[in-house]
């Protein structure tokens, strides 16, 4: 079997496992949406093949490509994660197959014309996963997809010492993940596209909530959780004005595409 150097720490099972948490689902719904350029993009890679999108949360990428591509299967761990990407506006799509279990081991059906990670692969089994995906994508393309949600450069001065004090995840490195797969030479780079800004306002307790969708701020695994959200609420409105109760954000959806290459022997 390939050996594959070992991840991060910070993107273990340890820390994926809060996906699998109610409360965490409850709040994922207050994420911004992809960009449209970002979607329509991903079902140009597709090529008009069929999608498996990995890690799929509650599917917001699955149920917003189904309309454009042959068909997606929406593949995550959490079952419920999937129960809600079911009942949200597209999860009954007759072209979107919803499948519980990791993605490393679970019965695919491909062959893909592409397969779309959301923020999602860095949790994975990055050895099994790139063996499969060999297999999967012949011709097909890898995309790893990431929205940016926090580009005010004074909200992310304000928030990152909160985020020092109350984060659970102990072991969290601010790494580039593209990079570490090429490192380790599992990913060959053919393209990478940024999206034009989208605008998105949030209001106060919507951008305090979200934070509890997050990895390292799962409420059952914070020390205080309503001291977070306290001071979440204090460095946002501390440092942005709203506009008739609305904070002016903006969204930027990233993707980098391009050939999983199997592990080494």
């Amino acid at each position: 079997m390939a050996i594959v150097e070992p991840k991060s720490q910070g993107w273990s099972e340890r820390y994926a496992a809060v996906f699998s948490e109610q409360e965490v689902v409850d709040h994922y719904h207050l994420r911004p949406p992809y960009p449209a350029e970002t979607v329509e993009l991903l079902a140009e890679l597709a090529a008009g093949g069929a999608v498996v999108d990995l890690g799929c949360g509650t599917g917001e990428l699955a149920r917003r490509l189904a309309p454009l591509v042959e068909r997606v299967d929406a593949v995550d761990v959490s079952l419920p994660m999937v129960e809600a990407g079911r009942t949200l506006p597209g999860g009954d799509s007759p072209n979107v197959r919803w499948q519980i279990g990791r993605v490393e081991e679970i019965d695919l059906g491909g062959p893909y014309g592409l397969a779309a990670a959301g923020s999602s692969m860095h949790w994975f089994d990055w050895g099994p996963l790139f063996a499969r995906l060999v297999e999967l994508l012949p011709g097909g393309v890898l995309a790893i997809v990431h929205r940016a949600w926090m580009r005010d450069d004074r909200l992310t001065a304000a928030l990152v010492p909160v985020y020092d004090r109350h984060s659970s995840n102990e072991d969290f490195e601010d790494l580039d993940l593209v990079a570490e797969l090429g490192r380790r030479s599992l990913f060959e780079i053919a393209g990478r596209s940024e999206s034009a800004p989208e605008p998105w306002r949030p209001t106060l307790d919507e951008l305090v909530s979200l934070h509890f969708s997050m990895s390292g701020f799962a409420p059952s695994r914070l020390a205080d959780a309503d001291r977070f959200a306290a001071d979440l609420r204090e460095a946002i409105s501390s440092t942005l004005e709203p506009r008739d109760g609305r904070y002016d954000l903006e969204v930027v959806g990233t993707v980098v595409w391009g050939r999983p290459l199997a592990p080494a022997a």
